[in-house]
Order: structure tokens, then sequence, then C-alpha cells
């Protein structure tokens, strides 16, 4: 080889060694970014909790390609391969259910993004700019990118599923900062760092700074809502925001009375507890109470240590009697508390997450499911821990010498069971004896639910499909208050209709129906009805009883 063909292999392996050296800072600055993100919701080696996913769509001018990622590894690897300066890769900001990238299959938030475009503001406007208008409206940006065309600022955040909010607070910073306001939808997508703009010439997107994760305090949402919503709204309604709620949210008539007129001394305190436990019971997060208080106070003149006082209530009184007896509102206003499941312990079945969570529509056609029969064999299974011969189970399901299932659809419950792990099944001489399969499970991971609704099922008073309805609402619940410190308490639960037949597998038509006809049973009953602030249509909190 000639002494200027090795210099031309030379410089070519240098260049290959360059590129790769590229490629990895890449990769590891990426990683950076979407940890910086995402950082709350990572467990253990890059995956998201809770069977969370990213949502990445690809483009180019002949195809576009959707793609859902629970591992941050795995994204990155997706999104630095050598073709990306071909295509245009944006992703979801909140985490979905990995199925779309519709508001229905969003999960949960951790970041408040906002778009700049340089169309809209003119070629002067740089970064520098984007800067200053942060430090003007005294909020701190964590990421800031260069888009190609324009300018990304994230702001991270807390943790949330209250989507609604998340939009409200992103318009309405976006407004003060002067932001494109068609770019803060919750389902608005941005493109991701380190991969190319291709609207026409390719740009690269870039980091321009980035905060260390450990430099992060993340904001509360709550806290921005009634900086930048509530406090706006009674800049703008003369101080209406009392009124707000009163509309919007069913409160009982004697509560309603004392945000409308203020209280008398003697009773104002008394008065506080009544309005925040009242107030924080009906899914009112703590900023909008401190704001409709602050309201209350003013026509109260009632002034001590309000703050305080309104933060130590909400997070330690659980119970405030309202003095309903005799009310002429009592029937009207629903002033009700919540209470927790009472039961004697030995009516009721100890369920573990671990199991339940198969009472949801299969993710994939390999996923575990449990049917309406199953879990009817489940939960006589789970009451009889010791195990029981088929002859037995039989008996356990007759009443009034009616059996609940034919020979065939227990044999299929039965093996349905046995083929997911749920029971085992031991021959001892020609009989077959069933056991529930024994699981270890935190208490957290564990709820309780009363045997009778079970045997509300065997005596027919509910399908077998509306009794794994009503377990997997218990389920849900269990998992809502777990996860969301803003959940209702107690035995009250609140899920969309639409949701709730997602979860379930079914149409929105059959779990109305299901529901009415668990009402009727009892096994729930309604709380308070009230307005949603979506449409315009009532939904309910439901009480469940068993």
């Amino acid at each position: 080889m000639s002494t200027k063909d090795m210099l031309a292999q030379n410089e070519e392996n240098n260049q290959k060694l360059l590129r790769k050296k590229r490629k990895t800072t890449r990769m590891f600055d990426q990683k950076k970014f979407f940890a910086t993100i995402y950082k709350p919701e990572l467990a253990e080696l890059g995956n998201l909790k809770d069977n969370q996913f990213i949502r990445v769509f690809k483009a180019n001018c002949d195809y576009t390609k959707v793609d859902f990622f629970n591992n941050i590894n795995d994204l990155v690897m997706y999104t630095t391969k050598d073709d990306i300066y071909r295509c245009n890769l944006f992703f979801t900001l909140s985490t979905t259910d990995g199925t779309g990238g519709t508001k229905e299959n969003l999960i949960t938030r951790t970041v408040l993004a906002f778009d700049f475009d340089k169309k809209d503001l003119g070629d002067g406007f740089d970064h520098i700019d984007v800067i200053n208008r942060f430090k003007a409206v005294g909020l701190w940006y964590h990421v800031l990118i260069d888009s190609g065309h324009g300018y990304h600022a994230y702001v991270c955040i807390e943790p949330t599923q209250d989507h609604d909010k998340v939009e409200a607070v992103t318009q309405a910073i976006a407004g003060k900062l002067g932001a494109d306001l068609h770019s803060t939808k919750v389902t608005q997508i941005l493109r991701i760092p380190y991969t190319f703009n291709v609207k026409s010439e390719p740009k690269p997107v870039n980091v321009i700074y980035m905060y260390p994760e450990t430099e992060i305090k993340r904001y509360d949402i709550d806290r921005l809502y009634l900086r930048f919503c509530l406090t706006a709204q009674r800049e703008s309604t003369g101080g209406k925001i009392t009124q707000y709620a009163l509309n919007t949210t069913n409160i009982p008539y004697c509560i309603a009375k004392l945000l409308r007129e203020g209280s008398k001394e003697g009773t104002r305190y008394e008065d506080l507890q009544k309005i925040v436990v009242t107030l924080r019971n009906r899914n009112k997060s703590l900023a909008e109470i401190q704001a409709i208080c602050e309201e209350w106070s003013e026509k109260s003149n009632y002034h001590d240590n309000l703050k305080y006082r309104v933060e130590h209530i909400f997070s330690n009184r659980r119970y405030v009697p309202l003095g309903c007896k005799g009310c002429e509102h009592y029937n009207e206003c629903w002033a009700r508390v919540e209470s927790d499941f009472s039961f004697p312990d030995d009516n009721m079945l100890e369920m573990s997450e671990s199991h339940a969570r198969y009472l949801r529509r299969p993710r994939t056609k390999t996923t575990k499911t449990m049917s309406g029969n199953d879990l009817l064999i489940y939960s006589i299974l789970k009451n009889h821990e010791d195990g029981l011969y088929r002859a037995e189970i039989e008996k356990e399901l007759t009443y009034n010498s009616k059996p609940r299932l034919s020979y065939k659809t227990l044999s299929n419950a039965l093996n349905n069971l046995e083929a997911n792990e749920f029971i085992t099944v031991d021959r001892i001489g020609k009989r077959k004896f069933y056991k529930i399969k024994a699981i270890r499970s935190k208490v957290e991971l564990t709820f309780k639910v009363s045997y009778a609704a079970a045997y509300e099922c065997v005596k027919g008073n509910i399908t077998t499909e509306e009794l794994r309805l009503y377990n997997l609402m218990r389920y849900l619940h269990n998992k809502q208050q777990r996860e969301d410190p803003n959940a209702l308490k107690g035995n009250l639960f609140y899920f969309r209709q639409k949701d709730l037949a997602k979860e379930a597998g079914v149409t929105q038509g059959r779990v109305s129906q299901m529901i009415n006809h668990l009402l009727n049973e009892k096994l729930l009953s309604v709380w308070y009805r009230q307005p949603s602030k979506n449409n315009g249509f009532d939904f309910y909190i439901y009480r469940l009883n068993y």
C-alpha cells in the first residue's frame, strides 16, 4: 500500500472514530435529557414505573411511524440511529399507556414545555430573549433547546395526572412568556434533542443549557395553578374564585352560605374546619382551598395564621361534623362524610394487586386475564385458603338448590385459573384438590373486599362480570389512593366511565348498565355529583360499599 493510500486509510479510520465518539456523546447527552425529564417516574435500569411508555413519533416526507418505549436506554438507541438526519423525531411530553397519544392515553406529566417559534417572533429573537422572558415572569426553566427554527424551554414539575390543570397552567404561563399558544395542549409533542429538524435543510436540535438533575427543584402544579391561573382569575373577575367553586362543585348548603356570607366571631375556626374538609373531600387541591379561604377570611375578618391553619386542617383533620341533624337542606346538599370499609375480619378477603390487576383488559394476547367466572371461583377459594375439592366448590356455588355455574363453565374457570397460575391443583387419590396460590405482597399492595360481594353473585343478584367490574373498581381505588396524594379519602371513588370501560375492556354503555345494577344492589351508592370541568355533564363520586 502506498503512503498516499495509507494516509487516506488513516484519515477514514479517524473519521469513523470521530463519528463513533460523537454518537456516543450524543447518546449520553440524550439519555441525560430524558432522565432529567422523567426522573420521578424512573425505576431501576432506566425503566418507567407502572407500565408507562414514552410515545415517539417519527416522520419524513415518505412515511410516519409511532413507537412506544418503556425504557429510556432503548429509546436512546432508537433515536440515535444513523438515519436520524433524514427524519423528524418527536416525543409526547406525558407518559402514556402504550396504545395511543390522545388525552385518554396519557398517564403522568413531569414537565411543562414552551415553544418559541422564530417565524412568529422575528429573526432577531434568540435564546437570550427566552431567558430574559423567564426572568421577567419569575420562573426558572430547567432545559433550553435550540429546535432548529426556534427554542423549546422545559420546566420540571412534580408528577401529576391532573392533565386539565397542566394544560391550564401551560396556557397561562405561555401567555405571559409570549410562547406559542397553539403548542400548549396536553397532548403536545416536541422535537427530541440531538436529532434533526428536517422541515427543509436539516438543522440539528441541540441543548443550549440543561441544569444538573441534582440542582433541579421541581415545581408543584397546584402552586403554579394558584399563582398563574387562580390569581389571574381573581384579578380579572374582581375576586370571584369562591363563586367559581360554588358554580362548579356540589357543596353543602351550609358551607356555601359560609363562603358567600362569611362567619361570625366565635364560630370562625370551627367554620374554617368545615370549609377545608368539605372542599378537600370534593377533591379541591390545597392551593385552591387556600385561595377560597382567603376570600372567606376577608368576609369574616379572620386573619389568625390563616395559611398555616388551612394547611394543618387539610393534612390532619379527617372528619368534621356539619350538624346536619334536623337540617331542612340535608337531602339536597349530600352533606355526607366518607368512611373506611368496616366489616368483620372474618368476612373479608385480602386481595393482592399482583392478582387483581389481571381483572383489567389484556395488554397483549399473551397477558394473563381473570374473567368474571374465574374471579368468582377465585373468591370462593380465597375464602377457603386451605383448599377445596371440586364437589365442595360446587356446593359453595349453589344457592336454593341452583348452581351458579354449569359443570362446563366451572371446568373452564378452574382450567383458566390453573393455566394462569392463580391456583395450584393437587391430585389426592382420584380427586383434584384446588388451592389459591400463595403470593408475597407488601401491605400497601393489598386491599380487602367483603366476601358478601361474591355471595351476592352466588345468589344471582349480580352477574359474574358485574362482580369483576366491582373488584376492578376496588383494585383501581386502592392503586389511586396509594399513588395519588389528592385522591378522594376512605371508600370514595371517582373514575370516568369512559376510562373504566377501557380498563375493563368493554363498551362505555355496558359499564353504565353494570354500574346501575351495582347501585340497585347496593354494592355502590352515589355520594355526590357535580358538573364536569370538561364538558358540562354531571359526573358521580361513588361510595364502594363492599
